[in-house]
């Protein structure tokens, strides 16, 4: 007769792997993916290090279920912004100064999730994340497009070169000397054609009103 685990076995096996998973997040967020080895994890999980293996074949496997848990918090409070109420080139705005400001105060999690550099399976995760940021920006950009609000720009050029400014300044800021976040957006949103404080104008009429300033 197969053996057949009790639910306190399995209550018991679940709290394990989540306590090993929420020691690699603190091992992430604070010193990056490199500093979450897996003597490192059992360490701070409490437990021996073979034990992590009961629960993961691989650090990597370990690090990819980090990765997701902690990206999907990020881009469902993403959607969550995009598809609220307003018109879309305003939450297109609140969806970036939301990326941006969340970005800036946690920017040693930023930077591990978008910026340190990774391989293998960790890579392919982050590029799929980061096809994810753009393609909100995109839709957001098609929708104001629509709408009359913007510019005509290339909507997937511009998602793309918003997905990669964000993290890029904070790479070249490094996670210690962050940029300010009000001003990191503003640049970013100026990029699509968009004011970031009052109304919404195209690049054409921005420059028709520094001629006759």
């Amino acid at each position: 007769m197969a053996y057949r685990k009790t639910g306190k076995v399995v209550a018991q096996l679940e709290a394990n792997r989540t306590r090993i998973l929420d020691a690699a997040r603190a091992l992430v967020f604070a010193g990056g993916f490199q500093a979450a080895s897996m003597a490192a994890v059992a360490a701070r999980a409490g437990v021996a290090t073979g034990t992590l293996y009961r629960y993961f074949a691989s650090r990597e496997a370990l690090l990819l279920d980090v990765f997701r848990a902690i990206s999907d918090v990020e881009m469902s409070r993403l959607e969550d912004i995009a598809a609220g109420p307003g018109l879309p080139a305003a939450r297109l705005r609140d969806v970036v100064h939301g990326f941006a400001s969340r970005a800036v105060r946690g920017a040693r999690q930023t930077y591990s999730l978008l910026a340190e550099p990774l391989d293998g399976a960790l890579a392919e995760e982050r590029l799929a994340y980061r096809r994810r940021h753009a393609a909100i920006f995109e839709r957001l950009i098609r929708e104001a497009q629509a709408a009359g609000e913007v510019a005509s720009l290339d909507a997937h050029v511009t998602a793309a070169a918003i997905a990669g400014a964000i993290p890029s300044a904070l790479t070249l800021h490094g996670p210690d000397n962050v940029p300010d976040a009000d001003a990191l957006s503003a640049a970013v949103l100026r990029m699509c054609g968009l004011d970031p404080y009052t109304d919404i104008i195209s690049p054409s009429e921005e420059l028709s009103h520094d001629q006759s300033a």
